[in-house]
């Protein structure tokens, strides 16, 4: 039996749930599986066990809603106290389709509701963690990325921010783009972590922080919120055809290359990873030279600054000598 203990959230479907079923056959001492239910989290935890026989401990853990501060709050405060976390996986969130540019209303502020649910969501279950000791003194940290990033040709367009002005215009509203693009917001959402995790890699020389995609994966849980005849077309007909033109790959696949993320194979302190420019699948590698905003130093900061505003990193965690920015 492998002694590390695993939490993800998001496990209840697509790469969330193969990874935990993955890290369940390799024999874990326990996994968390997180969902933003607990009947989600349950039900999920009832599928993987009538699927595999796991070696370890599997729990099931609701609560985890990454547009709700207060549920993600609660629900740590419910995890099994002096057992800390070796892996965690932080990939709950999604898209939010529609014309009209949506928000979280939090800490006094409107902010842009995919940002909030693919990037500060994964922050605040990070922060109460660790508030919690429930973070192991060497853990590893992955932040599911995604080639949005820098850009997709064709899907996504590339999320570049020159000033610390337009970031803040589009993050809290006051001057979101018309019309509101759905696939274009989640790239500033994976960008967005992206700044998260360099931030955290400064900041504590405790963890190992990684922001990694496995490239373009169907089947996930993305389009929850779409209506069932879209939903219907895109999980059926247009990544179909991606998958049968190789341009896009199973949740299992994309599942495997995870894992080999959270076990290390992938990815140091700081690292943005995921295909090469211009695909949405292969060898892995450094995303930072793909985007300038990626390591915009300014606009990095600017952000970090506002989410210690709204919800502040815990003071007492030690500090490593900042990496070097790029210019």
């Amino acid at each position: 039996m492998v002694q590390k203990s695993v939490f993800i959230t998001g496990a209840n479907g697509g790469l969330g749930f193969e990874t935990s079923k993955i890290l369940a056959l390799q024999g874990f001492r326990s996994i968390t599986m997180a969902a933003r239910t607990q009947h989600r989290a349950d039900n999920a935890k009832a599928r993987l066990l009538a699927s595999i026989s796991p070696k370890g401990r599997i729990e099931a853990m609701g609560g985890f809603d990454m547009n709700n501060p207060k549920s993600i709050e609660s629900a740590v405060a419910n995890l099994p106290k002096g057992k800390p976390y070796d892996i965690i996986f932080l990939q709950a969130g999604g898209v939010v389709f529609g014309q009209d540019y949506q928000y979280v209303n939090f800490a006094d502020k409107e902010i842009e509701r995919t940002i909030f649910q693919n990037a500060i969501g994964g922050y605040i279950t990070l922060v109460n963690l660790i508030k919690s000791d429930l973070v192991a003194q060497n853990a590893r940290i992955v932040f599911a990325g995604g080639e949005g990033a820098r850009g997709i040709p064709g899907m996504i367009e590339k999320p570049v921010f020159r000033k610390e002005k337009d970031f803040l215009d589009y993050l809290t509203g006051t001057n979101p783009p018309k019309p509101y693009h759905p696939m274009n917001g989640i790239g500033v959402s994976k960008l967005a972590s992206a700044w998260i995790v360099q931030k955290l890699a400064e900041l504590n020389d405790r963890c190992t922080n990684v922001w990694f995609t496995p490239g373009l994966t169907h089947g996930t849980n993305g389009l929850a919120t779409q209506s069932p005849v879209k939903r219907f077309f895109a999980e059926k007909i247009m990544f179909s055809i991606t998958a049968m033109l190789g341009l896009s790959q199973s949740p299992q696949r994309g599942a495997e290359k995870y894992v080999d993320a959270l076990l290390g194979k992938y990815g140091v302190n700081g690292d943005v990873l995921g295909a090469p420019e211009g695909k949405v699948l292969g060898k892995i590698v450094d995303q930072k030279p793909m985007n300038p905003s990626l390591t915009n130093r300014l606009i990095m900061e600017t952000f970090w600054d506002l989410l210690q505003e709204i919800y502040p990193f815990p003071e007492d965690v030690p500090v490593s000598e900042p990496l070097q920015s790029s210019k």
